[in-house]
C-alpha cells in the first residue's frame, strides 16, 4: 500500500517533475527513470531557400564534431556550405538569389574541367565544339549550372547522403555540344569520417565516352590569412604555356610551387596543375588560428590536384582532378597519361570519389 501510494504522489507531479522525482525515489520506490533514446547522430532534409526559391539538401551529422552541408542540386548540384563547429571553409555565394552555381561554393566540372583550347577537340574521328566563355576558350566543363535532379536524401545511423544526377540525352541542349548518351550522378554523404562526394558515369551509347572530373571548391580563409597553410604532396607538375599543359612534366623540387611542406598561400599567386597524387597521399589545408584541418582524399583516378591563390581575393582553391586541363587535347597529342582522360567503354561505367575529412588540430 505504501508503494501505491508513493506512485500516485509522483504522478501528481507536471511530467519532467515526475520523472526527476522517480529517478531520485527510483530505489524506493521500485520504478526506474526511463532511458531517452539518443538523438539520431545524422540527419538529412529538404528545405525551401527562400531566396533562391528552389530545393537545399541539408545533410548533418551531430555530436562532439558537428559538420553541416548544404547542397543546391538545381544550381549545378553545388556544395555551397560546409559549417564545422559554426566555422564555414567553403566560401558561400554573396546572395541565393540568381546563385546558378557556377562559382563560388564547390562547383562541378564536367566532362571537360578547366580550360579547353578554343572550345574544340575531336575523339574516335567526331569533332566537338563547346563555344567560347573565357579568354578565347571554353573553361570548367558544361554542368556547372545546370539543374540536376535528386532523390530523396536518407539518414540511418552510419551517416546521411543524398543522389542527384543529371542526364544527357538525345535532343537536349547538353547533348548538342557533346553528343553521347549518358548520365554523371553524384552521391554526397556526411559519415564519421567527413564529406564524401562519390560520382559514376553510365553510358548509355553505343561509342566509347571520354571525359574527364573534377571540383572547384572555393576556401575561405578562417581567421588570419597568414594562417591558412596549404600541403600538396606531389613531386611532379604540369608545365603550362599561357595556363594550357604541354603535356610535359616537371620536378616541382627547387621551384617555388613546391608545396609538399605545409606552405603559407596568402600573398602567393599560383595556379598550378600537380601530378601523380594517389589515394595514399592527402593534400591538407591547415587553418592554424582556428584549429581545423581539412585532409583531401580521392580514388585512384584523381591523380591531378590544382592549386589556385590570387592574392586580390578572399579565397583560394584546392581541386581534386581526374584529369589536366584541356585534357582531350592534351590526350591527343600523345600524352595519354599525363592527360588522364577518362574512357568509358560502350554501356559501361565508371566511377571515384573525393573525401574531405574535417578535424580539429590538437
Amino acid at each position: 500500500m505504501q508503494f501505491t501510494k508513493a506512485k500516485l504522489f509522483i504522478r501528481s507531479f507536471p511530467g519532467p517533475a515526475a520523472a526527476l522525482l522517480c529517478g531520485v525515489l527510483a530505489s524506493g520506490c521500485g520504478e526506474k527513470a526511463p532511458e531517452q533514446p539518443a538523438p539520431p547522430p545524422f540527419s538529412a532534409r529538404v528545405e525551401t531557400d527562400k531566396t533562391l526559391g528552389r530545393p537545399v539538401v541539408v545533410l548533418a551529422r551531430a555530436g562532439a564534431l558537428p559538420l553541416e552541408a548544404r547542397i543546391a542540386p538545381g544550381a549545378g548540384a553545388n556544395l555551397f556550405s560546409l559549417t564545422c563547429q559554426g566555422q564555414d571553409p567553403i566560401y558561400p555565394p554573396d546572395s541565393m538569389a540568381g546563385f546558378d552555381g557556377s562559382r563560388p561554393g564547390i562547383p562541378v566540372l564536367y566532362p571537360s574541367p578547366c580550360r579547353l583550347t578554343s572550345g574544340r577537340f575531336a575523339f574516335d574521328g567526331v569533332s566537338f565544339d563547346f563555344g567560347i566563355n573565357r579568354d578565347g576558350n571554353w573553361i570548367h566543363g558544361l554542368v556547372r549550372n545546370e539543374p540536376w535532379e535528386h532523390g530523396p536524401p536518407a539518414a540511418d545511423q552510419h551517416g546521411a547522403r543524398v543522389l542527384t544526377w543529371i542526364d544527357f540525352r538525345p535532343g537536349s541542349p547538353l547533348y548538342e555540344k557533346f553528343g553521347f548518351d549518358h548520365r554523371l550522378s553524384l552521391l554526397f554523404s556526411i559519415d564519421d569520417q567527413g564529406l564524401r562526394i562519390g560520382y559514376k558515369v553510365e553510358n548509355r551509347d553505343s561509342r566509347r565516352l571520354p571525359f574527364g572530373f573534377g571540383v572547384h571548391p572555393y576556401f575561405n580563409y578562417l581567421g588570419p590569412r597568414d594562417q591558412a597553410y596549404v600541403q600538396v604532396p606531389a613531386g611532379e607538375q604540369m608545365e603550362l604555356a599561357d595556363l594550357i599543359p604541354t603535356g610535359r612534366l616537371e620536378k616541382v623540387e627547387g621551384t617555388a610551387t613546391d608545396l609538399r611542406q605545409p606552405t603559407q598561400v596568402a600573398g602567393r599567386a599560383i595556379d598550378n596543375v600537380y601530378f601523380g597524387m594517389t589515394p595514399q597521399q592527402q593534400a591538407r589545408i591547415e587553418y592554424r588560428q582556428a584549429g581545423i584541418r581539412i585532409s583531401l582524399t580521392a580514388s585512384e583516378a584523381f591523380r591531378h590536384l590544382i592549386v589556385w591563390n590570387d592574392p586580390a581575393n578572399p579565397f583560394f582553391c584546392v581541386e581534386n582532378m581526374t584529369c589536366s586541363p584541356d585534357v582531350f587535347n592534351v590526350y591527343a597529342r600523345g600524352f595519354e597519361e599525363e592527360s588522364g582522360l577518362q574512357v568509358v567503354p560502350p554501356h559501361g561505367s565508371s566511377e571515384g570519389w573525393i573525401r574531405y575529412l574535417v578535424e580539429t588540430m590538437e
